[in-house]
């Protein structure tokens, strides 16, 4: 009992280290499950969570405790709210005696309503009419000419077929046609040429190809 007093007394120094390091925005606090009543022996910063030394265990913990009891999980990473709703982004280091009984936990807590509200807005603003245009979005490409967009488009293509254009049977070249044709490309002068050039084929047979995806 007296190491293990003595183990949990040496991680106070290690409460102040970390919060002086991280600043006030950071509460870590040290408690100890033995006593769950009164478990925090020290707290830094607990104008977070307004808890203070002396303080119980958060309700969870004992779930914590009694799911990790004989496991090899060093810590967990977590999320919580408190009192008046805030949410906090947490984690819990298990302090454990040389039985590997877990006698005490060090936990740093932040509130990140802040960034939880931003991230609201942020999707607010990016998604039109509750449209999630963020998955499965087209995007619009800003180049310096029409030949850039052009390029960046075919080799976009050729690129996603995953097959060299020397190894490209005619099928696999009607098929990147196809999906030129449906994203515009032939109408753009010159487009014929390039695309011939690029699937190494005549500018002929690229017209028969054109043909063919448009019946």
């Amino acid at each position: 009992m007296i190491m293990a007093d003595s183990k949990l007394k040496s991680y106070i120094h290690l409460v102040n280290f970390i919060a002086d390091f991280l600043g006030p925005n950071y509460e870590v606090v040290l408690h100890d499950v033995r006593n769950i009543n009164n478990s925090i022996i020290a707290i830094k910063n607990g104008h977070i969570s307004g808890r203070k030394v002396g303080g119980p265990l958060a309700d969870l913990s004992f779930k914590h405790i009694k799911e990790n009891r004989d496991s090899d999980k060093k810590y967990l990473l977590l999320y919580g709210k408190t009192k008046d709703g805030r949410q906090l982004k947490t984690s819990t280091y298990f302090i454990r005696d040389e039985r590997e009984n877990i006698i005490g936990l060090l936990g740093i807590n932040t509130d990140i309503s802040d960034f939880v509200d931003l991230k609201k807005r942020m999707e607010d603003f990016i998604n039109y009419g509750g449209n999630n245009v963020m998955e499965d979005r087209e995007e619009e490409r800003f180049e310096s000419s029409i030949e850039d967009i052009m390029d960046s488009i075919i080799n976009e293509v050729i690129t996603e077929s995953r097959i060299s254009v020397d190894r490209m049977d005619h099928l696999g070249k009607i098929e990147i046609t196809k999906k030129l044709n449906l994203k515009g490309v032939f109408l753009i002068k010159g487009s014929v040429a390039k695309v011939a050039e690029k699937l190494k084929t005549s500018e002929a047979t690229m017209y028969r190809y054109i043909k063919q995806v448009n019946k």
